[in-house]
């Protein structure tokens, strides 16, 4: 398939460029990274590289000025027939109608509000449809408000050991009405400079719900009743998702709660049952449970974190377990009414057992937010609800794309974002390339997980030969002086070569420290270039370093 060539955005102020020199000729092959053509702007320039491989088919002669964004040329395939200028269609003047544009997005979570802001600054006229607010769950109900609980949280746990710390303190209260507060107006702060930033980019905001009438048409219906139609070229699907339900008996009923539901701690129960030990259940019951709250964990599988390194996951729980109590293989059946109370019975060893709570949070997974979408009217293919997209993003109907948890791929807020600026791109018409293999997770639990990569049985699975170094929190000077010396990094490296598979973190900052990691994969860094790569002493990542050593057989300091 033909790739466009468009002169590509080089700076804010950037609106036309000139092609000043072609480097290659007409019909020419061309492979990616090769000098293509000199490009003037803005009394500026630069030579732009080709974004792909193939034959060249140049439609915009030398000398000629032109908008961000025209077609300029085409790279070929061996097959592809070239085409003379005058039959490349001429950029399309802006539509008539009010509300179409180059390209709608729906949905203004952090994939979709990306990518919307990331489209206007390469040109395109683009609208962003929210049924809601803007910023979506990640802002509003998920990751930002979590880690605003989790600062009160931790500094609870700081106040109550800072005896050990050579500082007394007395006195000290809960405040849950002050905590909410401080949680909802960051989350203000967050929402308010996506929004500014929606409006400086040029993005049109448009707060409605969104359905398809066809391939690329939408019928927005408006707060106030009314409705509108939009149609565009491209149209990218970030709909999200929201908490998946399991059929429970009464798992409907009062006081139990979803993630969004119980992130308002304006009242603390005395007592509360999670169902489910994945990450949202045990972020949620770990800030809870430092709050004072009875946590009791109910995880279905064998091991709670089931994403996670199995090493990882078991240190966590001997960790965890000091202030909730946590039953794994244990499957709710029901959930019931005692008094004000609520009774929760569960299966487990064979036996009925059964558990008191205040409250119940349902931690149970995501569910894709696609069922008001009517997909059907554009010919979208979904598999259990999740969109299906190819390596691109693009759905099944041509111009259609889906990103973020809808597609069901990586249920992580930066996976979303990053799938949205690539979509974009490739929109815009430049190369844009991403890695889904190489996406950190993180836990934000005390102590943090963070991990990206390989796990050990995932290699063992793939039939990789491979080595693991590990180090110690306990032997980290940083770690010490910080009073929390739990924990270890873990380095999975492929035997032969050394290339680092996957890095796995339990330990303070761990969700800081990963994107390091991150960054080593990305570049095929082995273990012996990590451990001879200078750290700053004393900081935590020198455990990175001293874990790469160990692979090696060379830890100083272990």
């Amino acid at each position: 398939m033909a790739k466009n060539i468009v002169i590509q955005r080089m700076g804010q102020t950037m609106k036309e460029g000139t092609i000043v020199k072609w480097l290659k000729k007409d019909g020419e092959k061309v492979v990616k990274g090769e000098p293509l053509y000199d490009l003037e702007y803005d009394k500026d320039a630069v030579t732009v590289e080709s974004p792909d491989e193939g034959i060249l088919n140049i439609v915009v002669k030398e000398g000629e000025t032109l908008p961000v964004s025209t077609t300029i040329a085409r790279i070929l395939s061996r097959n592809e027939t070239a085409v003379a200028s005058a039959d490349v269609p001429e950029k399309k003047p802006a539509v008539s109608r009010k509300d179409d544009a180059d390209a709608i997005v729906i949905g203004a979570g952090p994939g979709g509000y990306v990518a919307a802001i990331k489209l206007a600054l390469l040109g395109k006229k683009t609208v962003l449809v929210e049924k809601d607010k803007v910023g979506g769950i990640c802002l509003n109900e998920g990751c930002i408000p979590t880690k605003a609980l989790l600062m009160s949280a931790e500094t609870l746990d700081i106040v109550k050991n800072s005896a050990g710390m050579g500082i007394g303190v007395t006195g000290y209260r809960i405040q849950p009405e002050v905590i909410n507060k401080r949680k909802n107006q960051v989350v203000d702060t967050l929402v308010n400079g996506v929004k500014y930033l929606l409006k400086k980019r040029g993005v049109e905001t448009i707060v409605g719900a969104a359905s398809f009438t066809g391939p690329r048409t939408l019928r927005i219906e408006l707060a106030d009743g009314r409705e509108k139609e939009l149609s565009a070229e491209h149209i990218i699907i970030a709909a999200g998702s929201r908490s998946a339900k399991i059929p429970i008996e009464g798992i409907d009923g009062n006081n139990v709660v979803f993630s969004t539901e119980v992130l308002d701690v304006t009242a603390l129960p005395k007592s509360m049952v999670v169902i489910g030990g994945g990450v949202i259940g045990m972020e949620i019951g770990s800030i809870y449970a430092d709050f004072g709250v009875k946590i009791t964990i109910l995880e279905a599988l064998p091991n709670i974190l089931p994403c996670m390194d199995e090493e990882v996951s078991k240190t966590f729980r001997g960790i965890v377990e000091r202030k909730m109590s946590v039953c794994t293989d244990a499957k709710v059946i029901r959930i019931s009414d005692v008094k004000a109370q609520k009774k929760i019975t569960y299966m487990y060893n064979g036996k009925q057992c059964e558990e008191i709570a205040d409250k119940v949070l349902v931690a149970v997974g995501r569910s894709p937010e696609t069922e008001s979408l009517n997909l059907d009217a554009a010919g979208i293919k979904t598999e259990r609800g999740w969109i299906c997209v190819d390596d691109g993003h693009m759905t099944n109907v041509e111009g259609v794309y889906a990103i973020g948890d809808v597609n069901g791929e990586v249920l992580l807020a930066h996976a979303a974002s990053a799938q949205g600026i690539a979509v974009a791109e490739k929109i815009a018409g430049h190369a844009s390339s991403m890695n889904l293999k190489i996406v950190p997770n993180c836990i934000y639990t005390k102590p943090e997980i963070a991990a990206v990569g390989m796990t050990e049985k995932q290699a063992k699975e793939k039939g990789i030969a491979y080595k693991v170094g590990k180090f110690p929190f306990q032997a980290n000077g940083k770690a010490l002086a910080m009073g929390e010396p739990e924990g270890f990094v873990k380095i999975i490296a492929d035997e032969k070569y050394g290339e680092i598979l996957g890095v796995h973190i339990i330990g303070p900052r761990a969700t800081d420290m990963i994107s390091e990691a991150a960054l080593a994969m990305r570049l095929e860094c082995t273990a012996s270039e990590l451990a001879g790569t200078i750290h700053a002493h004393p900081t935590l990542t020198e455990a990175v370093m001293e874990a790469a050593e160990s692979i090696l057989g060379e830890a100083i300091h272990q």
